[in-house]
């Protein structure tokens, strides 16, 4: 668990260079940027965001928790039951894939609903800020 509070904003494409520069001048513990072809997309502290420029939107208040186990790509399910055990609660949250961890963002004022109800399922739950 990163308590944050992390900003999830989105920007036009071609601001991508202006985002990567603005999250390497904020040093950022923990980000993540990815564009397509429709956005710009960006989490960061919230700290950081006046490292970047104007978003097109943003929200903020983002705790982030991350399924710390390395996990191969054809492992079914786990996301599933973690979603599904946080929809049961109520809580709203969004999927982040990384390359062998999933990260789940959650807002702050869910967060220790989310934690109560993980903590029935997962092995441990650890706060690492």
């Amino acid at each position: 668990v990163r308590r944050g509070p992390y900003a999830l904003g989105s920007w036009a494409p071609a601001r991508l260079s202006a985002v990567f520069a603005g999250v390497l001048r904020a040093r950022c513990a923990t980000c993540m940027v990815m564009r397509d072809d429709i956005e710009v997309t960006a989490l960061v502290d919230e700290s950081a965001l006046a490292e970047l420029p104007p978003p097109r939107r943003i929200e903020g208040r983002w705790a982030l928790l991350t399924v710390d186990t390395v996990m191969a790509w054809d492992v079914i399910g786990v996301l599933a039951e973690i979603t599904r055990v946080l929809a049961a609660a109520g809580i709203p949250a969004g999927a982040i894939a990384a390359f062998s961890r999933d990260h789940l963002l959650v807002q702050a004022e869910h967060l220790d609903l989310a934690l109560e109800r993980l903590a029935k399922i997962c092995k441990t739950v650890d706060t690492v800020d």
